[in-house]
Order: structure tokens, then sequence, then C-alpha cells
């Protein structure tokens, strides 16, 4: 009897064992998760500006390059909206 008893409080303490440490483990994965850098973080301006970075470090090319994207996306809208006002819109009107 003891010998059951004794083999069932080794499978009882392998199994405490072992929810032990799967719980260090999850805690352990969670401060990695919340200890990022902030500069492994990515941003808009970072993904525009990083070819710039290779080349300098000034701020105002960063700003410049910065600033000519916004006008490309601007210039593109503009530009497909006059299409779609000069070509779109008469095709459907004729319908």
């Amino acid at each position: 009897m003891k010998n059951e008893n004794d083999e069932l409080s080794t499978n009882k303490r392998e199994f405490i064992e072992f929810l032990e440490k799967a719980s260090i483990n999850q805690s352990l994965k969670k401060k990695k998760e919340n200890n990022l850098n902030p500069e492994e973080d990515i941003h808009l301006n970072s993904l525009i500006t990083k070819n710039i970075s290779l080349f300098t470090k000034n701020p105002n090319y960063k700003m410049l390059a910065w600033l000519i994207t916004q006008l490309l996306i601007f210039s593109l809208f503009i530009l497909a909206i006059t299409i779609f006002r000069n070509e779109i819109v008469p095709y459907v009107n004729s319908l």
C-alpha cells in the first residue's frame, strides 16, 4: 500500500514540477514580448526615409523625403479624381 502511495506522490510531484516549469516559461515569453525595444517598432516615417538615412543623418533630408512622398500621394489622388470626373462620369451618364 505504501508503495502505491509513494508512486502516486512521485507522479504528483513530477506533474507539479512540470506545471511550474511551464508557467515559468510562459512568464518569460510574456516578459520578452513586453520588453521590445522601441527601435524595433516599425513606423511609416521610418519606412519612407529609410533609404535617405543610408546616405545622411541630417533630419532636413528626412523631412524633405517625407514631404516629397506626401506630395506624390496627393498628386496621384488628384490625378485619379480628374480621370474619374472626365472619363468615367460621362461614360456612365451616356448609358
